[in-house]
């Protein structure tokens, strides 16, 4: 598991760089950029359920128990794109104009490889693409959600269901895929491909942050 640790330290330390997720934690909450990252967060959310059932389909002949890891995980995530929404909507924007909305590109480019990965390439590599994402929730949703509240009007402000709820449910989801990857993920040929996921899509998750900051900025 030692190259997932290293894509993990490397995506926080990439997001803990950007000046919106530094603002934030410092006390300097833009609003905008709130908005902006949570915009975000609906277009590839409202995709998880699907490419995570999609992989878990394609897995059922040859890895029958990561198949059922990840059909259940499908299952977990339905609806998260709702939470985003909800949040959004507490925050003043409109249902219609999220999805009118476009993502930052490596957003867009994350949600068209988590589809090539699940649904054309190696499915198991998707378990790449799983941990970086349930990791950064574990190590910064919470936290985050915490800055927020407090500079929103306490920790069950508006505006936090995604973040605080991810900064719950992706401490066990992580803990839940290194048992399952290290136990069944086992073939060499099948950890370098999903060692390859996940240094591709700590890229496009970190780049996203970035140009978050930058569009949000001008």
């Amino acid at each position: 598991m030692e190259h997932l640790l290293r894509v993990r330290q490397r995506v926080l330390d990439g997001i803990l760089c950007v000046d919106l997720v530094k603002n934030t934690l410092a006390g300097r909450l833009d609003p905008a950029m709130y908005v902006a990252y949570l915009t975000n967060v609906f277009h590839y959310a409202q995709h998880s359920a699907t490419v995570i059932a999609m992989a878990g389909a394609r897995a059922v002949q040859r890895h029958p128990e990561l198949a059922r890891y990840l059909i259940h995980h499908a299952d977990e995530e339905l609806g998260h794109e709702q939470w985003a929404l909800d949040d959004l909507a507490a925050l003043g924007v409109p249902e219609q104009t999220v999805r009118a909305s476009r993502p930052v590109p490596a957003c867009a480019a994350m949600i068209g490889y988590e589809y090539y990965i699940a649904g054309h390439a190696n499915p198991l590599a998707l378990f790449g693409w799983l941990y970086t994402l349930e990791a950064m929730g574990d190590d910064l949703g919470s936290r985050i959600a915490k800055a927020i509240g407090a500079q929103m009007g306490g920790p069950e402000g508006r505006g936090l269901k995604f973040l605080a709820g991810h900064g719950v449910a992706d401490h066990d989801h992580t803990a839940d895929l290194m048992r399952v990857i290290s136990a069944h993920l086992t073939d060499p040929a099948d950890r370098a491909e999903m060692e390859h996921v996940a240094d591709v899509v700590a890229d496009l998750y970190v780049s996203m942050f970035r140009q978050i900051d930058a569009q949000v900025g001008r």
